[in-house]
């Protein structure tokens, strides 16, 4: 099925039409730039007849899980899914017999089969598979899977305020929203986010419907909406949407594609990724 997730309930009224599947969160459980709807606005989606899934993929601190537990203590009888990341959260929801509901996204743990195989085997519904390995080993595991199929890929995430502590360290004045950063020896530009914590993200969009296409094990194909304007974004649903139920052929979904203009690369698609050290001497040494 196909995941979207609308920046407001009228985002959502109008991908209805293309999704099969809600991901949002709610306003002070979630960072802002996940667009969280107002709890009234997230009780309005059931009104669409989609899947409704809650969007809780943040790592929370342990004086922070009571909120949360609040939080799942009124939703509880609703008929929704929980993306998360954080075990507490998973703790919490499986002490409320909702762990069938549970898709669980630890962001890069989980890279092999038999990652996969344990966490579904506690009896969740779902599992995401680190987008830092290449597909051919996804193609290996035998589970219900969360997966990307377009947006950009999370490189770095900390509970710490990092440009706040930058602006303090610097006697700098600038805001923390919608900002980039750019290495030294590189010309990559990376989106960065401040709220409960700091995000960074790769400067490309993993764009993965072609190849997910016939694996019957993605459960939920995810399409993000960050950093992508609502027009751009309705045009790439809906391309999504025809292709997947085969009411467009290949070259017109690449070309509907083409026609958005996104920086659109394969990562770690169709290569392993590994660590190499840096030489600490230069050859003439």
């Amino acid at each position: 099925m196909i995941v979207v997730n609308p920046k407001d309930i009228t985002e959502a009224s109008k991908l209805a039409s293309y999704a099969d599947a809600f991901l949002v969160g709610i306003k002070d459980y979630i960072p802002s730039f996940f667009n969280p709807f107002s709890y009234d606005d997230f009780i309005k989606l059931n009104s669409l007849n989609k899947i409704i899934i809650l969007r809780l993929d943040i790592l929370v601190n342990e004086k922070d899980l009571s909120f949360y537990k609040d939080l799942m203590l009124k939703v509880k009888d609703l008929n929704i899914y929980y993306y998360i990341t954080d075990l507490g959260i998973l703790n919490i929801l499986k002490s409320l017999n909702l762990t069938n509901k549970i898709i669980y996204d630890p962001f890069t743990m989980i890279c092999n089969k038999l990652d996969a195989k344990y966490y579904y085997d506690l009896g969740i519904c779902a599992v995401a598979p680190s987008l830092e390995i290449p597909y051919k080993d996804v193609r290996e595991f035998n589970v219900p899977l969360f997966y990307l199929g377009f947006g950009r890929r999370l490189m770095f995430n900390s509970k710490r305020l990092l440009l706040s502590l930058y602006k303090e360290e610097k006697n700098l004045d600038f805001k923390t929203d919608n900002l980039s950063i750019i290495e030294e020896k590189r010309n990559d530009i990376f989106p960065i986010f401040e709220d409960m914590g700091t995000y960074i993200y790769r400067s490309y969009y993993l764009n993965n419907l072609i190849i997910t296409k016939d694996n019957k094990n993605i459960k939920f194909l995810f399409i993000d909406s960050l950093t992508i304007d609502s027009l751009t974004y309705f045009k790439l649903v809906e391309a999504y949407y025809k292709y997947y139920n085969n009411i467009i052929a290949l070259n017109e979904f690449k070309d509907l594609i083409n026609e958005l203009n996104l920086n659109i690369e394969d990562g770690f698609t169709y290569q392993d990724s590994v660590y190499q050290k840096e030489e600490l001497f230069d050859e003439k040494n």
